[in-house]
This record gives structure tokens, sequence and C-alpha cells, in this order.
């Protein structure tokens, strides 16, 4: 506990009595769990919440491929990195990329369509140009993004069903644990959800005959 008692005292020092400001990446923000960080929000509520932020790659059918904990909370080249791993699991790219607009970067949808991906559907960051606004406005484009809210779904779903609320273990290594455990529990429930609607399925036709 020492050494981080002392780093507070020394960011503390730095910041209220010489008014110096102090990097997230160096800032200590709990004694217990010395690995939260700063993350600033774009949304409603609270301007700043303090945890880590997780990437998540979900698809199609609601199985979730991938967590992980980000050393950074810039959302720049997530999409990449999903696909690079996409590739490892499948060993093909997948057809679609959808994610929303603070995974997008320059050359973000030229690197995924060299990939092999066939349609990306990311909106632009800042003043889009009016071919940009053309191609967002496109049904095809619209369909592509509304995948996406599937992803909200299954975040919204992680944490009431799967025990993403709150992490009930201690330091990274224990987050990392807790966070797969429920990802685990997500994805056997969603294979038995999709199982049982095949084998009704199943039953209709047999009854049927």
């Amino acid at each position: 506990m020492l050494p981080l008692v002392e780093q507070i005292i020394a960011q503390t020092r730095k910041r209220v009595l010489e008014n110096k400001k102090v990097l997230s990446s160096d800032k200590v923000l709990s004694l217990f769990e010395p690995h939260t960080r700063a993350i600033l929000r774009h949304k409603g509520g609270a301007l700043v919440a303090f945890g880590r932020l997780v990437t998540l790659d979900e698809v199609e059918g609601g199985l979730v491929t991938r967590s992980e904990i980000r050393e950074h909370p810039e959302e720049h080249g997530q999409a990449i990195d999903a696909v690079v791993h996409h590739q490892e699991v499948f060993a093909r790219p997948p057809q679609l990329v959808a994610a929303d607009r603070g995974v997008h970067s320059a050359e973000t949808e030229e690197k995924l369509k060299a990939a092999g991906v066939k349609q990306v559907a990311i909106p632009a960051v800042g003043k889009a140009s009016e071919e940009r606004k053309a191609l967002e406005r496109t049904p095809t484009f619209r369909r592509g993004y509304r995948w996406r809210a599937g992803i909200e779904g299954r975040i919204a779903s992680l944490r009431r069903d799967s025990g993403w609320r709150k992490n009930r273990y201690h330091g990274r290594d224990g987050m990392e644990r807790w966070l797969g455990l429920g990802v685990l529990a997500s994805n056997l429930r969603r294979i038995a959800l999709l199982k049982g609607a095949s084998l009704f399925r199943g039953q209709r036709v047999l009854g049927a005959k």
C-alpha cells in the first residue's frame, strides 16, 4: 500500500498545491483497485465514470467472440482489431462490420475492405462531405448500421443478467476472469435459446406431418 499512498500524495501535491495537470494514466484513483481509470462519458448523467473500458465483439446469432480490457479509452482502431480476431477464430473475414462513430478513423474503412470485409457501416466522425452523407443515407448502409443495435442490447443483457454491472473479483486479472465468466454465461444462454427454438421448429414440422 505504501507506494500507492506515496503516489497519491505526490499527485495531490502537484495537482492541488502546484496547480499542475496530472496525466490520467499516472493517477491512482483507488488504493484497492489501482488499475481503475477515469473514463470520459459523452452521454447524459455523470461526465466521468471510474473503471475500465471494455471492447466487446458480437457475431450474428448474438454470440460474443471477444471481450478485452483496453489500456486506453480511445476507440479508434477497435474495428481493425475485431476483424483480425474474427479471422483468427473463423478463418475468414466477416461480411459486415458495424460500429458507432467513435470507432471510425480515416484509414479504418480502407484497412477493413483490404482485409476482405464487403460492407462497413461505421458513421464518419466530424463534418462529413456531401458524398459521405449520401452514402450514409443509403438503405444498405442504414440496414448494416441498424445491426449494431444488437451489441447495445448485448451489453445491457450482460449487465442485467450476467453480472457485468459490478465486478466481484479484485485486480485486473480478477476483472478479466469475471468478464470472461459473464461472456461464457451469456453465450451458453444464447446457444440454449437458439437450440430450443430450432427444436421447437422441428416439432412443429413433425406435427404438421
